[in-house]
């Protein structure tokens, strides 16, 4: 492996992150690890006197990933380029990269509730369907589909630990309509770009046999955010929700 293979564009989908595959499993180990690690630092991090220059080294580590993609896809072979479209931050985990390097920024409530939902979510769709394009573990795409999920998994969790940012359920479902709009703008510029971002345009590749057509996919897409969003509010507030559980069963007694 030369430098410039390792940065270039050999793809090869057998030995790439696809489905079902060895590399999924690594993907959703290292997602694993990356919630716990956060989870078991959160606290001593918040508690270090350097913690906002360490949220301002993985603004710059984000910032950074985000136009290594970018500039990756630019510099791909022409026939490579035509056939995913101009590339330009529409993804959702791009939307996840700038709403973490906000709340990062900003540490505003506000911010995480759309930073946790987009990462969170984001990052989870990313493991049931993962899918990094062809590039191998020969390929720098592949470590960097990797090392991004993990932080756009992470931030949201650092702050819902360190902070202590939750999320009630009427938030949770402005968020969800708020995405849905923002949906229908991304599928009317996939439209003009020629892309797929949010994979809404068209099935993606590695799940088209799933489906018998778009419609069902699309329902079956919008349910499957719907639902995560749901477990994800269960997830993260059930020690409110059981606590007000016992409360009321206390009062009733």
């Amino acid at each position: 492996m030369t430098l410039s293979s390792f940065f270039g564009h050999d793809l090869d989908m057998s030995r790439s992150a696809q489905m079902w595959t060895i590399h999924h499993v690594i993907l959703v180990f290292f997602a694993i690890v990356a919630i716990v690690v956060t989870l078991f630092l959160a606290l001593k991090i918040k508690a270090r006197e350097n913690e906002k220059q360490i949220r301002y080294i993985y603004i710059g580590l984000l910032l950074i990933l985000e136009l290594a993609y970018h500039v990756h896809n630019w510099t791909a072979p022409l026939d490579i380029r035509l056939e995913r479209g101009l590339s330009v931050p529409l993804h959702v985990c791009s939307f996840a990269v700038f709403m973490n390097v906000a709340l990062l920024y900003t540490n505003s409530k506000k911010v995480f509730n759309y930073a946790f939902v987009f990462g969170t979510v984001g990052g989870i769709m990313a493991l049931i369907m993962p899918n990094s394009l062809g590039y191998t573990y020969l390929n720098f795409r592949y470590y960097h589909f990797i090392l991004l999920h993990m932080i756009i998994l992470s931030v949201p969790v650092y702050y819902y630990k360190a902070y202590n940012y939750r999320m009630n359920y009427k938030e949770i479902l402005h968020i969800f309509k708020s995405a849905v709009l923002l949906g229908i703008v991304v599928y009317i510029l996939n439209g003009f770009l020629g892309t797929n971002y949010w994979f809404i345009r068209y099935i993606p590749s590695n799940v088209d046999g799933w489906f018998p057509n778009w419609n069902v996919y699309i329902i079956t897409f919008i349910g499957t955010v719907f639902f995560t969003m749901n477990v994800l509010y269960l997830v993260s507030n059930y020690d409110t929700i059981f606590k007000k559980k016992d409360k009321a069963i206390k009062t009733t007694i």
